[in-house]
């Protein structure tokens, strides 16, 4: 199977930026670029396959995993190199994060978890990470620039070099100044800011509520807090003071061997994630585009993504794996209702 368009392969390799963040791969930069900038070929093909396996409940229903590894193709500037640490990235939803961006530094230090501290650039200090899949990027005007970067190779002046190593030298003679202008940038982000996320749906459904209760109970909510406040809003300051249901503490948690990268980012470890919110979970895939969860998408229903929860989510995957089905029917309900 080719990578997904939704996906990417992150890069890099041992020790540190002059940041403190993860080192560049020499010849290939942070993330594969399957295509290039105009009239400049693109550094390689990411494949990834799926092994299936079995995980059996305590009732005796069966749920199909799959794992997925990483195969390269075509590469225009040599072998990864063994040292080389790779993660599969799946894209997440980009609606509220406008919401998460306006929750206090305080309200998030709280929470149970980890903080990620990462370079701001427009700062250029450490500030409180919340934004990507480890909390590696700390404001949604950065997180937007660098996707422009890695991504689609669009620079802008908070990422103004074209990401071109010493060995790609057609990269290097096409660099160009800053495309994305200032006022561009500001109007992506004040549209990403104003996306909403899903309204609930199903709320007075019984078994909703139900599923609702047993997520707290078997500790779902420690990580996946329901509820934050708004602190600064400002597309509509009305909001300052609401609470919101994101499900997130925006922290960084250890889950476990088996969802592990083997890459630091930041004060990211190889197993930590940053929690990802929950809202808008049951429309997932109702575009026709399928349904895949967790960082790099091997879930391919909410069932099989709690099943993978290891380390700190451990306790809580194996409370699951021993409700009657009934009751995991309406956990599901109740995550499906979000």
């Amino acid at each position: 199977n080719g990578l997904a368009r939704t996906m990417a392969a992150r890069l890099s390799v041992e020790g540190r930026d002059a940041h403190g963040g993860p080192r560049a791969h020499p010849h290939y930069g942070a993330q594969l670029n399957p295509e290039g900038v105009p009239g400049v070929a693109g550094e390689g093909q990411a494949v990834v396959d799926y092994a299936e396996f079995d995980v059996t409940l305590a009732d005796g229903e069966r749920i199909t995993l799959r794992r997925p590894t990483l195969s390269f193709r075509n590469l225009a500037y040599g072998l990864l190199g063994p040292e080389t640490k790779i993660s599969l990235r799946n894209a997440p939803p980009v609606f509220g994060l406008g919401l998460l961006e306006s929750v206090s530094d305080a309200e998030i230090l709280a929470g149970r978890g980890r903080p990620n501290f990462v370079f701001n650039v427009e700062t250029g200090g450490k500030t409180l990470g919340r934004f990507g899949l480890k909390a590696n990027q700390p404001t949604l005007r950065q997180q937007i620039a660098n996707a422009f970067m890695e991504d689609i190779g669009v620079t802008s002046s908070l990422f103004p070099y074209e990401n071109c190593s010493p060995a790609q030298s057609d990269c290097r003679a096409g660099a160009s100044k800053p495309e994305l202008a200032d006022a561009q940038l500001e109007a992506v982000l004040i549209y990403i800011r104003a996306l909403a996320p899903p309204a609930r749906r199903d709320v007075d459904d019984p078994r909703v509520a139900d599923g609702e209760r047993l997520f707290r109970t078997i500790g779902c909510s420690d990580c996946h807090r329901d509820a934050l406040h708004v602190a600064d809003f400002s597309l509509q300051p009305t909001l300052d003071g609401a609470l919101i249901h994101p499900y997130t503490d925006l922290l960084l948690h250890d889950m476990g061997d088996g969802l592990a990268d083997g890459r630091e980012d930041f004060y990211a470890g190889p197993r930590d994630w940053r929690t990802p919110p929950l809202w808008g979970l049951g429309r997932a895939g109702k575009g026709g585009d399928g349904a895949n969860f967790l960082h790099d998408g091997r879930a391919r229903t909410p069932a099989e993504a709690i099943l993978w929860h290891g380390g700190e989510a451990q306790s809580s995957a194996n409370a699951y794996r021993n409700l009657p089905k009934p009751q995991r029917h309406a956990l599901l309900a109740f995550l499906n209702s979000l």
